[in-house]
């Protein structure tokens, strides 16, 4: 790249990261709105709405990989994020359904509530949310989801009881590709944000993620497992990314069968990554090392030929890495007193131990605390080499120290200097987490809950929950 063709390198970019959750993901639009408000009158776009730089990246997982798609495919379609939010929002709408026909389930449980000698039966709601899942999961839900009659046989251990009611998702995938224009590609260059989708492959028992900006020119690809032990797979899909790679990243194990990409057998991002934060900086990392060039951080690093590099100047912090703003939807509820009472308590029904297996599993959140004090290293280090600026002996000792290996040199892992290490490291400068809590009537099959009561107060409380913020 010449001088007179610079690729400006932005100090900070915005990243939205968008948890996993089913039918919990009607919350991240309702938060989505909220945070469009609020940024938007920050960034002060006013009337014309020039939001480019709303959000840079986005990765979701699951069906927070699906909202996703939703919001850069309205923004490639409309070059405006303006009417994304309520795009979002008409899709959950288009998935949720009426409360279905479950007045003789709920015989029972009616007239326990009216002997009153019950102090461990369920509100109405829950009792409604109950029972509506579990209608769902019998006879399927419009958009979403059918069963697959008859259930599959257990051909290996012939268990006559072990029988497998597998559901089919070609109605969410038909939703799906409804709301969002397929393939999805962008790019930097034309200031479109990007995509990270997360999913996991069933073999390799790792995490992949399908990436909207290209490699290099005209190469869209995922590279994954062990290259230095000549064990790397590649997925390529030079076009975009599609919707198997959606419903690779939202096909639930048991629930659903694999969904396969060239050959491979994908699941549910959320088994591994549900709150895909590592995979969006590693990927972070990778697409700004590759655009601006080893030879240029380490130079960048060492302050040396700055006048010959590639890339702009950023107020002093030349060919460097941009930092991150992250802002965080999750859905699921990592401490079981979220609910609206503040009580200190776990339920020991079945249905309420399901319920915070199932939290725990899936909650795994940011860790400000970790990431905080990476950070605080990175601001060290910045003022420590910068000790050397206007001493040249001092300079010359800390680029000797840069060049030496590190002690871990000798490990299966690519044998790395001490300026690998640092060249390529950019701070997450600011943290927003909007956080669904749990209320008082929730049920264990939370995620199948597409009822339109249901989903309608999930996009409420997200928006009021973000709007707090």
């Amino acid at each position: 790249m010449s001088n007179g063709d610079k690729l400006f390198i932005p100090t900070v970019q915005r990243a939205l990261v968008l948890q996993g959750g089913g039918a919990l993901g009607a919350y991240q639009a309702g938060a989505f709105r909220a945070l469009y408000e609020k940024l938007r009158e920050q960034i002060g776009s006013g009337d014309n709405d020039n939001t480019e730089s709303l959000f840079d990246i986005i990765a979701g997982t699951s069906i927070g990989a699906i909202n996703g798609a939703i919001l850069i495919s309205h923004f490639l379609e409309h070059r405006t994020w303006k009417g994304s939010a309520e795009r979002l929002e008409d899709f959950w709408k288009y998935l949720s359904t009426p409360t279905p026909e479950i007045s003789e389930a709920l015989k029972q449980w009616k007239a326990e509530k009216v002997k009153g000698t019950n102090p461990s039966i369920a509100s109405e709601e829950a009792a409604r949310r109950y029972y509506s899942v579990k209608a769902f999961y019998k006879s399927g839900i419009k958009n979403v989801f059918q069963p697959i009659h008859p259930p599959k046989q257990d051909k290996r251990f012939c268990d006559a009881e072990n029988q497998w009611l597998v559901y089919d998702n070609e109605p969410l995938r038909k939703s799906v590709e409804r709301f969002v224009r397929f393939p999805i590609a962008t790019s930097l260059e034309r200031k479109e944000p990007r995509l990270l989708v997360i999913s996991v492959d069933a073999k390799e028992g790792t995490t992949v993620t399908f990436d909207s900006y290209e490699k290099e020119k005209g190469i869209r690809e995922t590279q994954y497992g062990n290259s230095l032990l000549g064990k790397s797979i590649i997925v390529k899909y030079d076009e975009g990314l599609n919707i198997k790679h959606l419903m690779a990243s939202s096909t639930l194990p048991e629930f659903y069968v694999y969904e396969e990409i060239d050959g491979r057998k994908f699941w549910d991002g959320g088994l591994l990554s549900n709150t895909p934060i590592r995979e969006l900086l590693e990927a972070h990392k990778r697409f700004w090392e590759k655009r601006i060039g080893t030879q240029n951080l380490e130079n960048s690093l060492k302050k040396k030929g700055s006048d010959n590099l590639d890339y702009d100047d950023r107020q002093g912090r030349a060919q460097r890495i941009p930092d991150l703003e992250l802002y965080i939807i999750n859905v699921i509820s990592p401490n079981e007193n979220g609910a609206t009472t503040g009580e200190d308590f776990i339920l020991e029904d079945i249905d309420g131990v399901r319920d915070r297996k199932m939290d725990i599993t899936f909650s795994d959140g940011y860790d400000a605390k970790t990431d905080g004090l990476f950070t605080d290293h990175v601001n060290l280090i910045e003022r420590l080499i910068s000790l050397g600026d206007r001493d040249e002996v001092i300079r010359d000792r800390i680029n000797k120290i840069l060049e030496e290996y590190t002690p871990r040199r000798f490990s299966i892992e690519e044998v790395k200097k001490n300026i690998d290490i640092l060249k390529n490291t950019f701070k997450i400068v600011k943290v927003v987490q909007i956080q669904r809590k749990d209320d008082n009537d929730n049920v264990s099959g939370k995620m199948g809950d597409f009822t339109s009561e249901t989903i309608n107060k999930l996009i409420q409380d997200g928006f009021h929950d973000a709007l707090s913020k």
